[in-house]
């Protein structure tokens, strides 16, 4: 078998409606508008009418078009020749989400191949169900609605969840009271045995010090907040590592760090208790199972960045014992926006993951879901 061709289309849809649409992403933001669904997404063919798919972030499509070109002749099933032949280009290095796109086209394609799930092509499942957290990005975050949500979703099963803080360093002390107000009502609307995990990245932008945020990790502390993700700027590594040892909350980040090497950097200067490595920017499968290899050997938990990837990273997740990925990042408002054009709808059943159907990733277009389709 032989890839013949490598095709990049961008879709679009029906106007947003519903969760997909989001309510406000940090403090003094007015809600997002709806607008149509668009993705892109590429499509490697092969001699005997085979296909994998996936989709692009923005801003790599013209890179993937060029590096795909590079498959034209190959044999699909050669993964790892292929990423190694990838990330020998310096270019292509410095744009690792290219290759990670057509790494997992690759294994989508792959698994139709064998007519085989992913996670059956790395060993098969080792658990029957993932534990799901939910991301409640673009949820209100007025304390009174943040609770309501909380509550919603805790009675939907789900044992975790993630907040997105809304003020930062530049609020100063009123800032530290209304994050603390936010986590609060959470925390009284979901009771003691839920975990709630909280991410500062949209809470910026880039402005905390380690003071403030000493301060507010300090204040969180009475709530059992089970992480604090990205405070800093990514590659801050001091800061987080000197944050980490004035708290006794949990770091996690690391979801801008892409290989094995880049990730055991992280974890060795900057003392994260989990890692969040995101198979669309990470290299892919091939890759991800590396870094997960290399985490293990620190004790460092890896829980993926899985917005957009979450089909991709869940296939992963189940080819990988829970003490080394205790859970799997479910985007309550982000998912009706990714999986827009797939036959079918792929979430958390009562708070856990099922394992996914279907060769390969287990996702196929649908052409009703579909208005244009543009060949770039």
């Amino acid at each position: 078998m032989k890839i013949t061709n490598v095709r990049v289309f961008r879709l679009e849809g029906r106007t947003q409606e519903g969760l997909a649409v989001f309510e406000s992403l940090r403090a003094g933001m007015s809600p997002r508008q709806p607008g149509p669904h668009s993705e892109t997404f590429v499509e490697i063919e092969t001699d005997e009418g085979l296909t994998g798919l996936q989709f692009v972030s923005n801003g790599f499509e013209r890179d993937v078009i060029e590096a795909g070109q590079q498959l034209i002749g190959m044999n699909p099933l050669h993964t790892e020749a292929i990423w190694e032949m990838f990330y020998s280009s310096v270019a292509l290095r410095q744009r690792m989400p290219v290759i990670a796109v057509l790494d997992l086209a690759l294994w989508d394609l792959v698994g139709k191949i064998r007519n085989a799930p992913v996670y059956e092509l790395l060993g098969g499942p080792v658990r029957e169900s993932v534990r799901a957290y939910a991301g409640m990005l673009g949820f209100s975050t007025d304390p009174g609605a943040a609770a309501e949500a909380s509550a919603e979703y805790a009675a939907k099963g789900f044992t975790a969840m993630k907040w997105y803080l809304p003020f930062n360093g530049s609020h100063g002390e009123k800032g530290i009271e209304g994050n603390v107000a936010l986590i609060r009502a959470v925390r009284d609307a979901v009771g003691p045995n839920v975990e709630i995990m909280t991410d500062w990245l949209l809470s910026q932008p880039r402005v905390n010090s380690i003071l403030w945020a000493t301060r507010l990790a300090r204040r969180l502390e009475e709530f059992g907040v089970s992480w604090i993700e990205e405070p800093f700027n990514f590659d801050d590594l001091d800061s987080h590592r000197r944050l980490s040892e004035a708290t006794t909350i949990p770091l996690a980040f690391g979801e801008h760090f892409y290989t094995r090497w880049q990730m055991r950097q992280v974890i060795e200067q900057g003392n994260p208790t989990v890692v969040q490595p995101d198979p669309i920017w990470a290299g892919g499968v091939t890759e991800m199972r590396k870094i997960i290899a290399v985490a293990s050997t620190y004790g460092v938990a890896v829980v993926p960045h899985g917005n957009e990837s979450c089909r991709n990273a869940l296939h992963i997740l189940f080819a990988h014992q829970e003490r080394n990925c205790p859970l799997g990042e479910w985007g309550v408002r982000i998912n009706p926006n990714s999986q827009h054009f797939y036959t079918d709808f792929y979430e958390p059943v009562d708070g856990y993951y099922p394992l996914p159907s279907g060769p390969g990733f287990g996702y196929t277009l649908a052409s009703e879901k579909i208005v244009s389709r543009t060949e770039l």
